[in-house]
């Protein structure tokens, strides 16, 4: 019998709440009229989360456990959960019991207006302002950079056609940019308001240390969207502000042996050879090397085909 539904959940010292998580899950697993699978990966906790897990499969028949020797992350453990799963549509949320399981009805629906990614929006959020205010700049930043404009990045609740979730090769931190990666192979994208609820057990993973790396993570994910199949053009450009400060340093140790200054002509010489050294022999390099890799490989042919969308059943209501 084919699966319809994958849930993939990545659990990480959850012991409080993954057992009252998967009773959710199955609760409103309640009024689906098809086949779904649930999928927890344990990703290295050193609680007795696997503990509870290998004791629910046991009178669970859909229930499926991945174990991880050690904490390899959210990103890693969203794609063991894809590699494993067999449904047509994936859902993905959060082993805190901050997600609502009875919202993925509403996903589902949404999908039927032809998105092949719905992500959730937690409109009114239950987190301290201390997570709300960065949260809200990040999701900024990487809607007017990547150009797919959702207001809740970092909400784990999302549905995926897995035809085009499985494609892509995602590394570090990248689960919250999977819309945007999948944007670049024709992806249908939006979002739907779903609820949110304070969380009831244990500490939150994440810190103020983790602002830093969403910043750099936009930036690398800017590269790959934008300039993926012509890394030349995005070295370049890369490559501007020191050709800039290059002709700065140029013209100042020009105008120190014009003007006969005593102090300044070799630094100036120095530091435009430096950064022209940089600019040129370094990124524009690289970008050389890029076009050379990009020229090899199927990179840029990379596509979504259409897919035929199968029609399954919602609470009585056909999706």
């Amino acid at each position: 019998m084919s699966i319809h539904l994958s849930i993939v959940i990545p659990v990480y010292n959850e012991e409080e709440s993954v057992e009252k998580l998967v009773q959710n899950i199955i609760s409103a697993g309640e009024q689906f009229d098809f086949t779904y699978e649930l999928i927890l990966i344990d990703d290295g906790s050193q609680d007795s989360t696997w503990k509870i897990i290998e004791g629910l499969k046991e009178t669970i028949p859909q229930l499926k456990g991945i174990k991880f020797r050690r904490n390899y992350g959210q990103t890693n453990a969203m794609v063991a959960g894809f590699d494993h799963s067999s449904g047509e549509i994936i859902v993905t949320l959060d082993g805190d019991l901050q997600n609502d399981p009875a919202d993925i009805p509403i996903l589902l629906k949404k999908m039927e207006e032809g998105y092949d990614i719905v992500s959730g929006w937690r409109k009114y959020r239950k987190d301290h302002f201390s997570r709300v205010l960065p949260s809200k700049v990040a999701n900024a930043l990487i809607s007017a950079s990547t150009g797919v404009r959702l207001h809740d990045y970092g909400c784990s609740l999302k549905a995926y056609r897995a035809e085009c979730i499985k494609s892509i090769k995602a590394y570090g931190d990248m689960h919250r940019f999977f819309p945007a990666l999948a944007s670049m192979t024709g992806a249908r994208v939006t979002e739907v308001p779903v609820n949110h609820f304070p969380r009831k057990f244990g500490v939150s993973k994440y810190g103020f240390d983790r602002i830093f790396k969403v910043f750099s993570d936009i930036f690398s994910i800017n590269l790959i969207i934008r300039f993926s199949s012509t890394p030349l053009k995005g070295f370049s450009i890369c490559a501007i502000p020191f050709i800039f400060l290059t002709i700065i340093f140029g013209i100042l140790g020009c105008s120190a042996i014009f003007f006969n200054w005593t102090a300044g002509k070799s630094i100036f010489f120095i530091f435009s050879a430096a950064l022209s050294l940089m600019a040129v022999m370094h990124l524009i390099m690289l970008g050389i090397l890029g076009e050379l890799i990009v020229g090899t490989s199927d990179l840029s042919h990379t596509y979504m085909p259409e897919i035929t969308k199968k029609k399954i059943m919602v609470g009585g209501k056909t999706c």
